[in-house]
């Protein structure tokens, strides 16, 4: 007797299907074609715009502190690029904040793959974030698209001249008040004014990638 079609969607949802090549694992902390192809064909095309290369992630994480004690939050991860390799070359905890529900589905879903136990994804707006919790910050200018003539991931958001500037001068707020000696990575960010309470230590990539510390 064949099976009913809801025995058969209850077997295929019930199957481990894993979309990460185990070839292929070991090398996406280290190239950003196999990191590319362990994500949905859908997001993939996103990569070169949206999700920080490789090595521009290992230099920052380096620079960061790869310490158990260090808890670095990406605003506005994405897919969870930098956090995922982030955590697999370090000891560090990494949190990244995204208001898009499935790009925080997709990163949940490589972390889950890669079976890593530093990292989290969180679906939110980073409003809701207490910067507090955090000895570190990564910023990858996350509030372009309200500004973007082209480019966009999606029609999630909206081009809003507005809430780009009120999210700039909410993370550059809430980043006055954390303690000294905090530590802020900016890569393509030249809006981003936080030099009254920061200094710049350093900078890689011809200046696209910048290191601060809080005074």
């Amino acid at each position: 007797m064949d099976p009913k079609p809801t025995q058969i969607k209850s077997y295929l949802s019930s199957r481990n299907y894993s979309r990460v090549n185990q070839k292929e694992k070991s090398k996406i902390n280290q190239n950003d074609t196999a990191f590319d192809n362990a994500l949905k064909k859908s997001v993939q095309g996103h990569s070169y715009i949206h999700w920080t290369p490789i090595e521009v992630i290992q230099t920052a994480v380096e620079w960061l502190g790869t310490k158990s004690e260090n808890r670095i939050l990406d605003i506005g991860s994405g897919v969870g690029k930098f956090c995922i390799i982030g955590a697999m070359n370090s000891r560090a905890h990494f949190t990244g904040v995204e208001t898009r529900k499935n790009l925080v589905d997709e990163a949940i879903v490589l972390k889950k793959e890669l079976k890593l136990s530093n990292v989290d994804f969180i679906h939110s707006d980073i409003k809701e974030i207490d910067f507090k919790n955090f000895t570190s910050f990564y910023f990858y200018n996350p509030f372009c698209e309200h500004m973007a003539i082209s480019g966009s991931i999606d029609d999630q958001i909206k081009f809003d001249e507005e809430a780009y500037y009120f999210y700039q001068d909410f993370v550059v707020d809430q980043l006055k008040k954390t303690p000294k000696g905090t530590k802020l990575v900016m890569y393509c960010s030249p809006d981003l004014d936080i030099s009254i309470d920061f200094d710049l230590k350093d900078m890689y990539f011809e200046g696209l990638l910048q290191l601060w510390v809080k005074r």
